[in-house]
């Protein structure tokens, strides 16, 4: 250890003359807490005569290499050795510093000397460590209110540069916290953020044994936890006999609450009002509720119980006591419970009701005086049963009546004398009596209901109902549709009343569908359906008759046969339906397209009574059945050949519609003929390619025919838009040219002047007759003229051109043919026609009173 001074050793550089000198004065021992600047030695330079340095001597080497100490000049040839303050100087991080200095003179001669600086020890105060180091700043610590008492919630870290023992202190000392030996805090009571400080400023202080101490800021925060159940109050509400009554409790009393209810309580009725607090105020509360049932809810929110359905004590099985628990809840679930037990008070909400309420009485020929005609069972379903009243209501019922109840047993009902089916006042009242019972409960409230008693004298049933006829015959047109009245069936019976019969079809219905119905009275049948000759020709029904006997009823029966008439109702049809054949085009005629042969049926009618034709589609007379009447098995042929060579053929495509009648009979002639249809598509198949179709100017003596069907859609609005625009434009027009006659001209006066010119001259008019090619009708059009006039009329007419030739299957003879109009003619001897017709010219010049009617005939 070397001694608390400043000491130096001086080392020569050996081998140099004159070298430079270093003169080292002794500033003393360094305190470890030396203040910036201060002076650690004085270095003075002497050197040779003529020499200098070449700049300030230098720190060569230090021991440790990072030391806080510089050259500092001074005056000349003296430096002062300082301290910078960086590093800190720390006697228990470095004791001694080792500098070595050198310096140089301009003929290259060194020198350097080594020097030891002592740091000498200082008692310095303890520092924290961690968050407390900073002494303006407060360290806050969180902890929650439900720490327990003696937890450590801060340790505080200190140290002793010269590592004393150090003693650690909190104030104020009525914080709730205490601090031990070690630096660690921990609580010294309970914490309650509800009740007490929810926060708490302390200040850590730590002391070495010179004195000397630190000081840190701690705040600690108490948070606020759910630790207390909410506190739940409620009203509840008794309701007896309609009065209520309402009953309060909270759930600190930790009891049971009663309460009584009316049955029958309007669903959505309020029972119970419920409000929640809770001391940790976190928010959050809802109310719930513990059921095993669905007659009660709760409003989540509000807390009001409702009732949800009806409270019915006369249903199986409820429960008359019926317990739920109401509770309130916050966030982290923590509950407080009300239980409450309801007891549900039965009222008289039913009324009676009775086994029957028709009761019919019938007696044959005579009722005994004191006969019991009818015995009334009614119940009540209220809990407690109700006490059940009978009372008369109407009709011959009660004292000094016909009929009156039994003394003590009033739910009977008897005869107080003898009825007898001849007796003229039985008689006058129809042999029946109608009379009312009111069967009702308690009388607060009451419910009423009816019975009503028929007694009836009947006489007895001797004889049974007899037909009119055991077997009818009847006959339907097979097509008679539904409702068709077939035939009446007629029964009588000669018990009172008379003809009192029921009919009804018990047998004889040989299909799933009913075909006949039978009016239960009145014994008509009708169809319910249109019958099928070709199915069932022939029902044969039994028909049962039943007289008005509840007891012992007596029947009769009787047979009906129904004859269905035949009649044609079904339309041909054939086989195949649908047929598409593809040929090619230079077929020759007579040629059974594909083999195509039609298999046709009509199931009422005879294979030879089909007659075939072409409905639609046999564009040029192409094709034909053959033979086309007496057969049901017609061949599609080739009729007249294509010709697509000479460009008057265009079409490759046929949709033929064939129409199959039924009408062809032997004998006679047919009322309602049906038709059937079959449809045959030909597709042609040209063999060699077609030359390019040549436009109607080229052609002489053809006249195309182009047909197009304008549509219109309403997407294309641009249509409608456009002929807008062109009607406005064309309005303008016209009002533009009005404008213009009548700024520079004066129309009536050009008017007068024209009408004297004219008036000089008389009128002449003609007339001109054109014709029609296609309807070889003459249509007149007459124009009258103001002056004389020569006329020049051209003419031109387009002979028919005929492109096709076939033999006439019933002459043989042959004839021409258009393919496009189907216009035909006999070949006679060859004579060709011009292509073009004559030209007339007319020129004519008369007065104009006379008129001549100028005829230029169409040559065809």
């Amino acid at each position: 250890m070397l001694p608390p001074q400043l000491f130096f050793v001086l080392l020569a550089a050996s081998g140099v003359q004159a070298a430079p000198n270093f003169v080292v004065e002794n500033a003393g021992p360094l305190l470890e807490n030396a203040s910036y600047h201060t002076r650690a030695a004085t270095v003075t330079m002497s050197l040779s005569p003529h020499t200098s340095l070449v700049g300030d001597p230098v720190i060569l080497n230090a021991s440790p290499t990072a030391h806080p100490f510089v050259l500092s000049y001074r005056s000349s040839h003296v430096w002062d050795i300082i301290i910078t303050g960086v590093p800190k100087l720390d006697f228990e991080v470095v004791a001694l510093y080792s500098l070595t200095i050198y310096a140089k003179d301009n003929y290259g001669a060194t020198a350097s000397q080594t020097i030891f600086v002592q740091i000498e020890d200082v008692n310095e105060p303890p520092v924290f460590i961690g968050s407390l180091t900073q002494k303006n700043q407060v360290t806050e610590i969180y902890i929650t209110e439900d720490t327990a008492y003696g937890t450590i919630i801060y340790r505080a870290a200190a140290e002793d540069p010269e590592g004393a023992v150090l003693e650690y202190s909190i104030s104020p000392e009525s914080s709730g916290f205490t601090i031990d030996s070690t630096g660690a805090i921990s609580t010294a009571r309970d914490l309650d953020f509800e009740s007490g400080m929810r926060s708490f400023s302390l200040i850590i202080k730590v002391v070495d044994p010179g004195g000397l101490f630190a000081t840190g800021n701690l705040k600690i925060f108490l948070v606020n936890v759910n630790d207390k159940d909410p506190i739940l109050a409620c009203s509840l509400f008794n309701i007896e006999n309609g009065v209520l009554r309402v009953t309060f409790t909270n759930s600190t009393l930790h009891h049971k609450v009663n309460i009584t209810l009316d049955e029958e309580i309007p669903v959505g009725k309020m029972i119970a009002m419920c409000q929640a607090t809770d001391e940790d105020n976190l928010g959050g509360l809802t109310f719930g509720l513990d059921t095993v049932d669905d007659y009660f809810a709760v409003d989540k929110e509000k807390g009001t119980v409702v009732m949800t359905n009806h409270l019915d004590v006369e249903k199986t099985g409820f429960a008359s006591a019926l317990s739920f628990s109401i509770k309130a809840c916050d966030g982290d679930q923590r509950c407080t419970v009300i239980p409450v037990a309801t007891y549900i008070r039965g009222i008289n909400d039913n009324s009676p009701f009775c086994d029957q309420y028709l009761i019919r009485y019938i007696g044959k020929e005579e009722i005994a005086k004191d006969t019991v005609v009818a015995k009334l069972s009614c119940h009540d379903l209220d809990i407690p049963p109700d006490t059940i009243h009978y009372a008369p209501s109407s009709g011959p019922v009660g004292s000094g009546q016909l009929f009156e109840q039994v003394p003590d047993t009033k739910n009977f009902i008897q005869v107080t004398k003898d009825l007898d089916y001849e007796n003229p006042e039985v008689v006058a009242a129809g042999h029946m009596y109608e009379m009312m019972i009111s069967v009702f409960d308690d009388l607060h409230p009451s419910h009423t209901v009816t019975v009503t008693i028929l007694v009836e004298i009947a006489p007895e049933n001797d004889f049974s109902p007899k037909f009119q006829a055991l077997h009818y015959v009847f006959s339907v047109p097979e097509t008679s549709e539904a409702f068709y009245k077939v035939g009446q069936v007629t029964a009588i019976d000669e018990d009172h009343p008379p003809d009192c019969l029921t009919y009804k079809i018990i047998k004889g219905h040989s299909q799933a569908v009913q075909m006949f119905w039978i009016h239960p009275f009145s014994g008509v049948i009708e169809l319910t359906t249109q019958p099928d000759y070709e199915s069932v020709r022939q029902y044969n029904l039994t028909v049962e008759a039943v007289d008005c006997d509840r007891d012992h009823p007596r029947t009769a029966v009787a047979t009906v046969t129904v004859d269905i008439e035949d009649e044609n109702d079904e339309a041909p049809v054939c086989t195949p339906y649908l047929y598409t054949a593809i040929i090619p085009d230079n077929v020759i005629a007579g040629t059974n397209v594909n083999g195509l042969k039609l298999n046709c049926h009509d199931r009422d009618s005879q294979d030879f009574e089909m007659r075939f034709e072409m409905a639609s589609g046999n564009e040029n007379l192409h094709f034909q059945l053959d033979p086309t009447r007496g057969s049901n098995t017609p061949k599609l042929v080739v009729k007249n050949p294509f010709h697509f060579e000479s460009g008057t053929e265009l079409q490759l495509q046929y949709h033929l519609v064939v129409h199959v009648i039924d009408d062809n009979l032997q004998y006679g002639k047919a009322v309602k003929p049906k038709t059937g249809t079959a449809v045959i598509d030909i597709n042609v198949m040209r063999t060699s390619t077609p030359i390019p179709p040549t436009s109607s100017e080229q052609r002489k003596g053809l006249t195309i025919v182009y047909t197009a069907i304008n549509t219109y859609k309403s997407s294309d609005w641009y249509v409608p838009f456009i002929f807008t625009l062109m009607a406005v434009f064309f309005v303008g027009l016209v009002s533009w040219m009005c404008f213009l006659l009548w700024r520079y001209g004066n129309i009536k006066t050009k008017s007068q002047r024209m009408t004297k010119e004219v008036s000089k001259s008389k009128f002449k008019g003609m007339k001109y007759v054109v014709g029609d090619r296609s309807q070889r009708e003459k249509n007149v059009i007459t124009e009258t003229r103001n002056k004389n006039l020569e006329v020049l009329t051209e003419t031109t007419a387009y002979e028919t051109v005929f492109d096709g030739e076939a033999t006439d299957p019933v002459s043989g003879n042959m004839y021409a043919y258009n393919s496009r109009t189907g216009a035909r003619k006999w070949k006679t001897l060859e004579h060709q026609e011009e292509s073009f017709g004559s030209i007339y010219f007319v020129s004519e010049s008369s007065p104009l009173e006379e008129s001549k009617h100028l005829k230029i005939p169409l040559q065809q």
